[in-house]
């Protein structure tokens, strides 16, 4: 009777993980580049790069320079992920992946560790 009850609490068990991972991954919606194009600023502590992702090519426009200095490589280009925004040099390999917080807004880490926030500009 032991292994019974062990036996349906596991497959309880089963049943909810697996609702729970499915209602996550259907949450995780991929946003086309139009819906993030548009002029942001990143922040880290009090200083703010002004950063506009463009749709064509998925380019970066704006103080990309400025943006360089805390991420301790050039963005060249930007791509959307379901949960974030990858920020890319220009050979196409990810410097930093900005993970979603809420609308308008994302959160990554610097090379050296630090905090980069990236708000969409009023």
């Amino acid at each position: 009777m032991k292994g019974f009850f062990q036996s349906i609490a596991c497959a309880v068990q089963v049943i909810v993980v697996s609702a729970g991972a499915h209602a996550m991954a259907s949450s995780l919606v991929l946003p086309s580049s139009a819906q993030l194009a548009g002029h942001w600023q990143l922040h880290q502590a009090d200083q703010v790069c002004a950063l506009d992702l463009l749709e064509q090519a998925n380019a970066l426009g704006g103080d990309v320079a400025c943006v360089a200095q805390w991420l301790g490589d050039t963005p060249r280009t930007w791509s959307p992920t379901p949960d974030g925004i990858w920020l890319m040099n220009a050979e196409g390999s990810g410097i930093t992946h900005l993970n979603r917080q809420k609308e308008g807004e994302y959160q990554g880490r610097t090379a050296s560790g630090g905090v980069v926030v990236l708000h969409r500009a009023p």
